[in-house]
């Protein structure tokens, strides 16, 4: 925990622009503890504006809190939530602008509920910036004077608590002696009717559901599945670890395993899509369209893994049967978009499925073709591509994955457009761990052909990672932290390797040799080029 301490005329000094010290820990996402210590020394700079009219608060509202900063600037003067910078912004409207989470918009919102239909120098209130900017469905039920709907982290809980519960009953159940308890039989046939309807979703349990033809079967299955999860005793966690490295670099013959087996981590996605594959085989052996595999929604935070494994599905579902060719598309709004006309984005969209035809079509941060206040009018034909992309859904020769992040995906899937009810399967994509980012990230060095050296392992980095990184800043990266480090250790080797004079006429630097695309070929090998824990110390600090 640190300490700070202001003397009073250091807390009132101003810049050329007429923000105090506290403007300016408000603007940078300065901890509490600062906060604190400047209106202890100036408790009267919470009321101070600026040049342009805009309070502490303003700033905390424009960076998305902290909250506890927020909430603080709003004890000590409350009245601060209906004051209008030089344009007529309250602090309300930045929060609305800027997309803060909702605790931020309803601390402002409680203090000063007028505020949201106040109107601007543009003439635009809270409400309208919200909804213009692709707010939140909270934030804009907030702003209506509607009740909020529970959060994702409110749905999460119940949910786990529901799981949670349904474990206990099936433990409790399985301790039992022979005979089947009114509990476990309520469990068993609810298992039953999942079979029923949706055989796949067994096996991201680990249930064979072609194996289990009674309850009794259902039983053996559900049994099996816990004995699999449950560690054999005597095991070390380190021989775990051999094993999961061992089936990751020798995966099965079988094609889809093989594929599965490149990716770290995700072990949910690869159930769902193991589970996706055992339906379509059963629905092909009873002569059935796979229409439950018809098209797929990813539905995950950026660095997450969606488009990794939109480029390694094409081969499942060929290998399948589901789709007619291994062909590839995959677009972004770039590749669908022409700003100067309508007409033109039909046409360079309708190009796009063309050359998707018998394959999968990929689109990618789907969400960026819906309209934005930020485009200039009569240049954003977002909407024009996805009317084309919605009649494309009907087509038996296309079979389209759309990736996006949660709420912005569901814009545009429950759109009147055309997407609804053609998404019926979505895989959600979890953001990775610390330890899965260094995993990602130690394979990547493999196939550089770079070699940790001694103290460079999956659990330092994934400390060095976890203690140097804030948690809402990895949520915004994810995977990509992992190529960050990567360049950034590219960056320190670079710098430290030195080369005499007459090695280096007839060889190249390790970089260059690590590049692809590289033409000459060094006359002799060079030594193996090792990853210190230096290196990766450095490349924290320096590329991220």
């Amino acid at each position: 925990m640190y300490s700070f301490h202001f003397l009073s005329h250091e807390a009132q000094v101003k810049n050329d622009r007429g923000n105090l010290p506290l403007h300016s820990c408000a603007s940078f996402r300065a901890p509490i503890e600062v906060t604190e210590a400047l209106l202890e020394a100036y408790p009267e700079a919470a009321s101070v504006a600026n040049n342009y009219g805009n309070l502490a608060l303003h700033f905390t509202a424009w960076k998305k809190g902290p909250l506890d900063v927020e909430k603080l600037l709003l004890k000590v003067n409350p009245e601060g939530a209906a004051q209008k910078n030089n344009h007529g912004n309250l602090p309300l409207h930045y929060a609305a602008h800027y997309n803060a989470p909702l605790e931020i918009v309803e601390a402002l919102y409680h203090a000063y509920p007028e505020g949201a239909m106040q109107k601007n120098n543009d003439n635009n209130t809270p409400l309208d910036l919200a909804i213009a900017d692709g707010a939140s469905p909270n934030v804009v039920a907030l702003l209506q004077g509607q009740s909020v709907p529970p959060t994702d982290d409110e749905v999460l809980e119940s949910a786990k608590s529901s799981c949670e519960r349904l474990e206990k009953e099936i433990q409790r159940a399985m301790e039992q002696e022979d005979g089947m308890s009114e509990e476990r039989e309520i469990v068993l046939r609810m298992l039953m009717e999942i079979k029923a309807s949706h055989p796949h979703a067994l096996y991201s349990a680990g249930i064979d559901p072609t194996a289990a033809t009674d309850m009794d079967s259902l039983l053996d299955q559900v049994r099996k599945a816990s004995a699999v999860e449950t560690t054999p005793p005597g095991i070390t966690d380190e021989e775990i670890e051999a094993q999961i490295i061992e089936d990751s670099l020798c995966p099965p013959d079988d094609p889809v395993e093989s594929a599965l087996g490149h990716l770290v981590g995700l072990e949910s996605v690869k159930n769902q899509i193991r589970g996706l594959r055992r339906t379509a085989e059963m629905e092909a052996e009873k002569g059935t369209s796979a229409t439950v595999l018809r098209h797929l929604a990813f539905v995950g935070n950026q660095g997450t893994g969606k488009a990794t494994v939109a480029r390694l599905l094409p081969n499942v579902l060929f290998d399948i049967g589901l789709i007619k060719s291994s062909n590839f598309v995959e677009v972004g709004r770039e590749d669908l978009i022409d700003c100067k006309s309508e007409a033109r984005t039909v046409f360079k969209t309708r190009k796009a499925i063309e050359r998707a035809n018998g394959g999968v079509l990929f689109v990618n941060e789907a969400y960026t073709l819906l309209p934005s206040t930020a485009r200039p009018r009569g240049r954003d034909h977002g909407a024009a591509a996805l009317r084309e992309l919605a009649r494309a859904l009907t087509a038996d020769n296309t079979f389209m994955i759309m990736a996006g992040a949660p709420l912005d995906l569901q814009r545009i899937l429950s759109s009147d457009i055309g997407f609804k009810g053609h998404f019926l399967t979505r895989i959600e994509f979890p953001d990775p761990t610390p330890e899965q980012i260094a995993r990602i990230f130690m394979s990547k060095l493999t196939e550089k052909g770079l070699v940790p050296a001694e103290g460079v392992t999956v659990e330092y980095m994934s400390e060095l990672i976890e203690t140097n990184t804030d948690p809402d800043w990895r949520i915004e990266r994810n995977g990509i932290i992992s190529e960050l480090l990567m360049a950034g250790v590219r960056a320190e080797i670079k710098k430290r390797c030195s080369w005499d004079d007459v090695a280096s006429k007839g060889t190249l630097s390790p970089i260059k040799i690590l590049s692809p695309g590289t033409a000459r070929m060094p006359a002799f090998a060079p030594d193996e080029v090792f990853v210190t824990v230096e290196d990766v110390q450095n490349a924290i600090v320096n590329a991220m």
